[in-house]
């Protein structure tokens, strides 16, 4: 684990005005360069660690437990680099203590449900993967984000370009050539369990582009969809010029498409036909496949 020396100030939040979600509290602040970040120890006990650090020095428990290799299979490469590398904070109190970024805690609850999906999880690791997801039927990664500005008061003051930036995160200014996003084993994966026939190239229903729609880009923040579809449009015969993960950028925009699609392939994986899907879809994402399947 790599940290510096130095702690960053906050500048909105307090520990009177928590982040809640159910039952649970954590700690939530926005800090003096805006970012959002939540309390690491408060979020060890939501997902049921136990408290205090890592028995490996210099290490929090919730890095050693996210890079164990039954969790860290299903993080992408830039939510490990988070992990491994906690913001360290000065409260207001002056107290100095590690945090993660606020858009990490729903993708790290999501690889725990998705180990647990595919039997990667120790027996008494089950309860975490539970704990997991109950936050998530309550989170989404721009929803998180939002209810720290509320519960700090920061949405008060909040710059009215933030949304014009965070669109800017994630997609490019301008097409990237193409590169192939979508593995083939994803596509073998969604033809089998929907009952289609496989060939080297998948071109298959019309459904299967569509899915990869509902299932991977909808959770995705709100806005981003939205906005490529204006920057990519479909022609009269439902065409579209580019790939849609085209326009993503690469360092925060296609790193998380790629980590929604993990996620969507271990629960493809794990059933083995389309009702059974659906229904893991419904449990782990907290909302259904809009659409006539």
């Amino acid at each position: 684990m790599t940290v510096s020396d130095s702690s960053v100030s906050v500048i909105y939040g307090s520990p009177e005005k928590p982040l809640k979600i159910g039952e649970v509290t954590i700690e939530c602040y926005v800090l003096e360069d805006k970012r959002r970040v939540l309390m690491t120890s408060d979020v060890q006990r939501a997902i049921g660690l136990a408290d205090g650090g890592s028995m490996v020095p210099g290490r929090t428990r919730l890095s050693q437990f996210a890079s164990g290799e039954r969790i860290s299979k299903y993080l992408s490469s830039a939510l490990q680099r988070e992990l491994s590398n906690p913001i360290k904070i000065s409260k207001p109190n002056g107290v100095e203590v590690w945090a993660i970024p606020a858009g990490s805690f729903p993708q790290i609850c999501q690889a725990v449900v998705n180990a647990a999906r595919l039997g990667e999880l120790q027996h008494q690791q089950l309860f975490i993967a539970h704990q997991c997801e109950i936050i998530l039927s309550g989170l989404q990664e721009i929803g998180i984000i939002a209810m720290v500005d509320e519960a700090t008061g920061y949405q008060k003051i909040r710059e009215e370009g933030e949304l014009q930036r965070l669109l800017e995160a994630y997609i490019l200014p301008e097409h990237r050539p193409w590169m192939k996003a979508v593995p083939a084993d994803f596509f073998k994966e969604l033809f089998r369990v929907f009952g289609w026939k496989y060939t080297n190239s998948p071109k298959g229903p019309r459904y299967a582009g569509k899915l990869v729609r509902q299932l991977v880009y909808k959770n995705l923040p709100k806005p981003v969809l939205p906005r490529l579809d204006e920057l990519n449009p479909h022609s009269s015969n439902w065409q579209r010029r580019h790939r849609h993960h085209q326009l993503l950028t690469d360092s925060i925009g296609l790193e998380h498409f790629k980590s929604q699609l993990v996620g969507v392939m271990a629960l493809l994986r794990a059933s083995t036909n389309k009702a059974e899907f659906l229904k893991l879809y419904q449990r782990a994402y907290g909302s259904q496949v809009e659409m006539d399947i």
